[in-house]
């Protein structure tokens, strides 16, 4: 029988499993990469060795903002868990588990991409680590996005939350959750080929490091439309005379705009990778190719557009 108690424990496994599980799975790629480029070229092997401990770091931080909700919930429980927290809780856990597992995932693949270029460039090792942290950094962005939506959700509630009211915040953190996953992995096929682009022609360093600011900047444009609806949600008040219909609408926009930021992300990830390579190749064309890969992402970008103001319409129609 499902119990509030039996909820509000399997949203706790369910959240350090998933950043556990992300981690693992991450640090093994980003190690077995780095033994295999190690193994390749001896003369990178510091720098590789150093890439890897430093990727490995990134890696696990996605497992320790698991972590740290985890004993939030497991150490902060109210006298009375309702179902209505206790489905609260489930949405925290699925927001910060899914974004600790899709970053953990998607930093490996910077990690993997650049032991190799190492391995091609040993000598140049410094700088193509220093357009890995880049990519990292920003990829941590949406587990500390999802964590900031699961405390801001953890402070709203007591013991008076409604159930409406516990549905409302599991959708404002089902939108971050999945608002999570493309973007996560539009920068990994991005990251993953900048970081090898350098290591095929050194020279473009300067042209891929500024073209990989402004593109991981797009890529993750769909996440900052989430984040944007999970606040929206957190906030608004459910109104007396519709809360059924009122919750269904916010549970709708927040799948509309979690969904439909997927495509968009991955979409903008794979221009600008392939944008990288020809860089690579053939670095004199970089205006060309600029141009012609802001101009597709803008087209892109458009479907989340559209996405978001269904969702800002569904939500705010009632208000």
């Amino acid at each position: 029988m499902l119990t509030p108690e039996l909820l509000h424990y399997l949203s706790i496994g369910i959240l350090i499993g998933l950043g556990s599980i992300g981690a693992g799975i991450g640090q093994g790629i980003a190690a077995f990469s780095s033994v295999g480029s190690m193994a390749r070229q001896p003369a990178g092997n510091d720098p590789i060795f150093r890439s890897m401990v430093i990727g490995l770091a990134f890696i696990e931080s996605g497992a320790i903002f698991a972590l740290v909700i985890t004993l939030l919930l497991l150490f902060t429980v109210l006298p009375q868990i309702t179902f209505a927290i206790a489905i609260a809780e489930l949405g925290i856990s699925l927001a910060v588990g899914i974004a600790a597992l899709s970053i953990s995932i998607a930093s490996s693949f910077a990690v993997r991409a650049t032991a190799v270029s190492i391995s091609r460039q040993p000598f140049f090792a410094q700088k193509i680590i220093t357009l890995m942290l880049l990519a990292q950094s920003i990829i941590e962005a949406p587990v500390v996005f999802a964590f900031v939506v699961a405390l801001i959700i953890k402070m709203n509630l007591t013991e008076a939350t409604t159930l409406f009211e516990g549905l409302k915040f599991l959708a404002a953190s089902c939108c971050i959750a999945l608002g999570c996953v493309g973007p996560s992995f539009g920068q990994a096929i991005f990251a993953n080929s900048s970081c090898k682009a350098v290591g095929l022609n050194k020279d473009v360093y300067n042209k891929i490091f500024t073209f990989s600011i402004i593109n991981e900047a797009v890529i993750e444009t769909p996440l900052i439309f989430s984040l944007l609806i999970s606040i929206m949600l957190i906030f608004l008040p459910i109104p007396f005379k519709t809360p059924l219909s009122s919750t269904i609408g916010f549970l709708v926009s927040a799948f509309a705009v979690g969904i439909g930021s997927f495509g968009t992300a991955v979409s903008a990830g794979y221009v600008g990778s392939r944008s990288c390579n020809q860089l690579a190749l053939n670095p004199e064309n970089y205006s060309f190719l600029f141009r012609s890969t802001i101009l597709a992402q803008a087209f892109i970008e458009s479907s989340v557009i559209y996405c978001l103001i269904i969702a800002l319409f569904l939500i705010t129609k009632r208000f």
